[in-house]
């Protein structure tokens, strides 16, 4: 049986800049066998908490769901700051009437275990778990995990965002967990794995792990002031270090799921992937 990830991971498929953006991540407590293909359903939902979750969505709130450990789980809230998505408050107060809301922002690793929309979610996802639960029980990550329903991109499983930082990353359990859970905690990333923050726009994403890649900066959060001269020249600022990078377009060919893996229908297209970087003594 073939797996869209391991075709992916084969591939050398470019990932950075694929960070599922969004203002404000919002997890609902929902028991992970009503999910189904589509996880937003009437199973656990109501018709009013649906339009809620799709207004939401609009106004800039992702919304996903995670298996409840217990009775008493809460709708977990994270965002940048202190600046929620304009929906959220709606969407809280229609969840609040059936759970209590957690939006301390406490840090957590968020891994996609959806294996009725993707075998590779079942299979590598929650096999990306079940370490980083293990890492978390023996005091060796600070990162509570949670199994979430479809994070975005199958074939980048096991995919997993770590808060309060946003950074997503594929491919996890091909990675060094221990030591990535060691470094996000201490404020980097693994240019290796790295998707991109999902609170960052997707050039702010290409740009920071460019820069990391380069060992430039490695930085998870640090504000990144970009200005695009051109399809593929960018200036970007960060911490008063100002850096020219340079972006080029690439054919992709890819298969988003295991269907269309077993179907043989491959997605093709061009995406901007990261060239290089220098630093620069002054802006230009």
């Amino acid at each position: 049986m073939e797996f869209c990830s391991r075709v992916s991971l084969a591939a050398h498929e470019a990932f950075a800049g694929t960070g599922v953006r969004g203002e404000t991540y919002v997890f609902l407590p929902v028991p992970k066998k009503v999910w189904h293909d589509a996880e937003m359903n009437a199973h656990w939902a109501s018709r009013e908490e649906l339009l809620a979750i799709r207004a939401a969505r609009g106004a800039g709130v992702v919304a996903r769901l995670y298996n409840p450990p217990d009775d008493d789980a809460p709708v977990l809230v994270h965002m940048r700051g202190d600046h929620p998505a304009e929906g959220l408050a709606t969407l809280l107060a229609m969840f609040g009437r059936r759970w209590r809301i957690d939006a301390t922002g406490a840090p957590r690793l968020a891994i996609c275990t959806h294996g009725t929309r993707d075998r590779c979610c079942a299979k590598f996802g929650f096999a990306a778990f079940q370490a980083a639960r293990r890492l978390f029980e023996s005091g060796e990550s600070v990162f509570a995990p949670i199994e979430s329903s479809h994070l975005g991109g199958d074939r980048f499983a096991a995919t997993g965002i770590f808060f309060p930082s946003g950074s997503m990353y594929a491919h996890l359990d091909e990675a060094g967990l221990g030591a990535l859970c060691v470094a996000e905690a201490e404020g980097r990333l693994d240019p290796a794995r790295y998707r991109g923050g999902v609170f960052d726009p997707q050039l702010t994403q290409l740009v920071r792990a460019g820069l990391a890649r380069q060992g430039l900066v490695n930085d998870s959060v640090a504000p990144i002031a970009v200005t695009q001269q051109s399809p593929s020249e960018i200036e970007a600022s960060v911490a008063g270090r100002h850096y020219r990078v340079t972006l080029k377009s690439a054919e992709v060919e890819f298969y988003g799921s295991c269907s269309a893996l077993s179907a043989a229908k491959p997605s093709r297209g061009r995406r901007m992937v990261f060239e290089r970087a220098e630093r620069m003594e002054t802006p230009a």
